[in-house]
């Protein structure tokens, strides 16, 4: 039996391998010409595997693309986990962590919209927002770090400025999906600010 485990460990981690190298194509293929007009046999090319290798690990186009968009949220936290080990005030962080999101946004184009609005809609069954808890509880784990520190003001509960924090950039995320030339970098860099000197003491903020 421990002869076998070597050899299934080597299976697991080609079948890794290859659901990776199949979802790192398709971004590149809907970043090229967007999710609409890539077809299976595009992704699978790029790839370099066959369509049959394709539909044993995604059932459709639209069950990879739903798996891009739940990675992109884990994309998010591990940026916010990445700022909470970086030097500067948290006001700084989150400008960074805004900053770093408006490039990504940039590079991705349409299809970043596509991404979030696929994550918008796509509530798995009895799914009671575990997307917006997680979201709460990475930008909540930044924020107090900064009570700790003593950047970030004590007379407001840690829980309702990580409401605030969240809401501000869910609004401009809605936005952005949903009204025509949102000036989406603009607002983010704006967003930020404003958070930021908000989440701040008052003495930081009366300076």
């Amino acid at each position: 039996m421990a002869e076998n485990e070597p050899e299934l460990s080597r299976r697991e981690r080609r079948k890794r391998e290859v659901r990776a190298r199949i979802m790192a194509s398709a971004m590149r293929c809907f970043v090229r010409q967007g999710f609409a007009d890539t077809t299976v046999d595009q992704i699978a090319d790029d790839a370099d595997v066959a369509q049959k290798t394709f539909f044993n690990y995604f059932p459709t186009k639209q069950d990879l693309f739903r798996q891009l968009a739940e990675e992109r949220i884990d994309e998010l936290h591990q940026m916010l986990e990445e700022e909470r080990s970086e030097p500067g005030t948290t006001a700084q962080k989150l400008e960074h962590c805004f900053f770093r999101l408006s490039e990504l946004l940039r590079e991705r184009k349409l299809l970043a919209r596509d991404l979030i609005l696929e994550i918008m809609r796509a509530k798995p069954p009895g799914d009671s927002g575990e997307q917006l808890s997680q979201l709460h509880a990475s930008f909540g784990a930044l924020l107090r770090d900064g009570q700790e520190r003593g950047d970030v003001r004590r007379d407001q509960n840690v829980d309702f400025l990580t409401e605030m924090v969240v809401g501000g950039f869910n609004t401009v995320m809605s936005n952005w999906v949903n009204i025509a030339n949102y000036p989406v970098k603009d607002r983010l860099a704006q967003t930020a600010a404003f958070l930021g000197e908000a989440i701040s003491p008052r003495d930081v903020r009366g300076r």
